[in-house]
């Protein structure tokens, strides 16, 4: 499976070329940036600036009322999170600001297998066995009516904070007592792709800076740990280690809001004061491993979600909550464990699944859908996603067991899965998502094959063309080998924190020569190469690219996809560049 390179169709403004190298201005114009103004703003985010108003959302002063109003009640509060890191995250930081104000406050998640995605009539019956008044989510609750009507019932308030799809009929939306989430109604919030952790955190804000006069008094009255008064500006920011957490967590896009929260978090991340944080940062650390948005979401947030993918969300939810670090290492090393079996285990499903969708012709369908018995619900939407990226098509899964069916799917930019599932609702005891990624519960085992055919069906309708298996390899920008210098690699540091919609920028050499070609590694599978173009000469390196680039040898010339980095090694700094992709060029030592 090979890519398809796509060049830069942005074509950068005057202003841009005028004020920056030219290869900076086509990657500012790839990312929709044609103005000097909003390129600073971008590749220069500021907290103060970019951090919008909590109060801008509609029902805000409504939620912090109703918390205040139970703080001075002494009302017994639970935060409803999801099993995720984007719901643990957002419940942790939710409930550590919650007990700084002195709440009587307490958290509660699903257990991934046997409850699923959702607000759950049993748990809500449960918490209000035990006290419960006032019910705050974080990053669900906005498809469960149902659920929340049935609270009411009871007694109880609801206060939603949230992120994902909302029901496209008003009928359908719960009757909460207030709801934090920047796409219901005509919000007046800018910042619509908020993960649930930036939604649970405008809530947080808005306590911290609230003019209610009984919030305000817990706010002069709390202490810290060492028993002098909070600093509530620095509490503040404090928070944003768990909204870079849920921000790279759930892949939202880096832009914006986000953008900031994520590269702010980096840096309070860097600097946590959290236990359970710190012992997972040490490991990452033994590893060699600088901590990035790459590292975020490839080492931390796999073991904060192994807990819920293989015993309970409890686990993650304790290690970022807790302020032991005795407590904290316990927490740490268990998590450890529970990711390499979940590893095992995705490898072994993956291998299972693929033969499965093979044998039922995956390469004639639109949309792929399996299922099978007891496939293990806590890495099904892991398993869902690897194919997706090797199929480049979107994969639903479903799984069988106890007289039930739950299902997880993963999809394709331009095909949203929520909406495909809302179609079909009538079969679904429950279901929730976004564009990107949804789960659900069938109301009856036997429609496993309706739900299959019905897939198949709007994917048919909604995926145009013949299917391309190639991997779309997006380049932002055109340079020569004497553009390549530290003042671009400084420059380039700026585009960070990467992530989704401002991923890593990818530049092209068109039409360098191949002065040298070495095969490295143990098993020889990376190349090295010195490429000459102007009289400059340069070394690059294709990890994993032996077999791609074997019919390239010394004279060719090629047109290289590429990404640019410091490497260090002992002690002394160079520029890499990493091959992405590599073809023969058209063009010769003419040009």
């Amino acid at each position: 499976m090979g890519y398809t390179w796509i060049f830069p169709s942005a074509i950068p403004s005057t202003e841009l070329i005028e004020a920056y190298h030219p290869t900076i201005a086509s990657i500012l114009a790839q990312r929709g940036i044609h103005t000097k103004e909003d390129a600073e703003i971008f590749l220069n985010p500021d907290y103060y600036r970019d951090c919008n108003d909590p109060f801008l959302f509609e029902d805000m002063t409504i939620a912090v009322d109703r918390i205040a109003s139970a703080l001075a009640r002494g009302e017994q509060m639970t935060i409803y999170c999801d099993y995720d890191v984007d719901g643990l995250s957002s419940g942790a930081l939710l409930y550590l600001t919650i007990r700084q104000l002195g709440g009587n406050v307490g958290a509660y998640m699903n257990h991934r297998e046997h409850d699923g995605y959702g607000l759950q009539k049993s748990a809500i019956q449960k918490c209000i066995n035990d006290g419960t008044t006032l019910f705050i989510t974080t990053d669900c609750g906005i498809s469960n009516a149902a659920e929340i009507a049935f609270a009411k019932q009871y007694g109880a308030d609801v206060i939603i904070t949230d992120h994902h799809t909302v029901p496209s009929s008003t009928d359908d939306m719960p009757a909460a007592c207030a709801i934090i989430h920047p796409l219901v109604r005509a919000q007046a919030y800018p910042c619509k792709n908020l993960a649930g952790g930036g939604t649970a955190y405008k809530l947080a804000q808005a306590l911290i800076r609230s003019s209610n006069s009984d919030i305000e008094l817990r706010r002069s009255m709390a202490k810290s740990e060492k028993g002098t008064s909070v600093d509530w500006s620095a509490y503040e920011k404090w928070l944003l280690d768990l909204v870079c957490l849920s921000t790279i967590g759930d892949c939202v896009p880096l832009q914006g809001e986000n953008r900031m929260f994520v590269r702010y978090g980096l840096r309070v991340l860097h600097k946590t004061q959290r236990p359970g944080l710190q012992a997972l940062l040490k490991r990452m650390r033994d590893r060699n491993m600088k901590l990035t948005s790459r590292a975020v979401s490839f080492f931390l947030a796999p073991r904060i979600n192994a807990a819920s993918r293989m015993e309970h969300a409890q686990l993650a939810f304790d290690l970022l909550t807790t302020s032991s670090v005795e407590r904290a290492e316990q927490l740490a090393e268990i998590l450890e464990k529970k990711n390499t079996e979940r590893q095992k285990k995705t490898e072994q499903l993956v291998s299972d699944v693929r033969e499965q969708l093979d044998i039922y012709h995956a390469e004639e369908k639109k949309i792929l859908v399996g299922n099978g018995d007891e496939w293990p619900l806590g890495i099904l939407g892991l398993v869902a996603g690897r194919l997706c990226d090797y199929y480049r098509k979107p994969v639903v899964l479903m799984t069988s067991g106890n007289g039930s069916v739950s299902g997880a799917a993963r999809s394709i930019g331009g095909f949203h899965i929520a909406h495909a599932f809302s179609e079909i609702s009538h079969y679904f005891d429950r279901y929730g998502g976004h564009q990107a990624a949804g789960g659900f519960a069938l109301k009856k085992e036997s429609s496993v094959e309706d739900v299959r055919q019905s897939l198949e069906s709007i994917g048919n309708k909604r995926i145009q063309g013949e299917h391309d298996s190639s991997i779309p390899l997006h380049l932002d920008a055109e340079a020569r080998l004497s553009d390549i210098s530290w003042d671009m690699l400084s420059q380039l540091k700026k585009f960070e924190p990467y992530g989704q919609e401002n991923s890593k920028p990818k530049i092209v050499l068109k039409g360098v020569k191949i002065e040298n070609k070495q095969c490295v590694g143990k098993t020889g599978k990376h190349v090295r190469f010195t490429i000459q173009q102007d009289s400059i000469r340069k070394q690059c390196i294709g990890f994993s690219l032996s077999d791609t680039v074997k019919d390239l040898d010394v004279g060719d010339y090629v047109d290289i996809a590429c990404e640019l980095d410091e490497n260090e090694w002992n002690g002394s700094k160079s520029i890499q560049i990493s091959i992405i992709g590599m073809r023969r060029s058209v063009l010769t030592a003419s040009v």
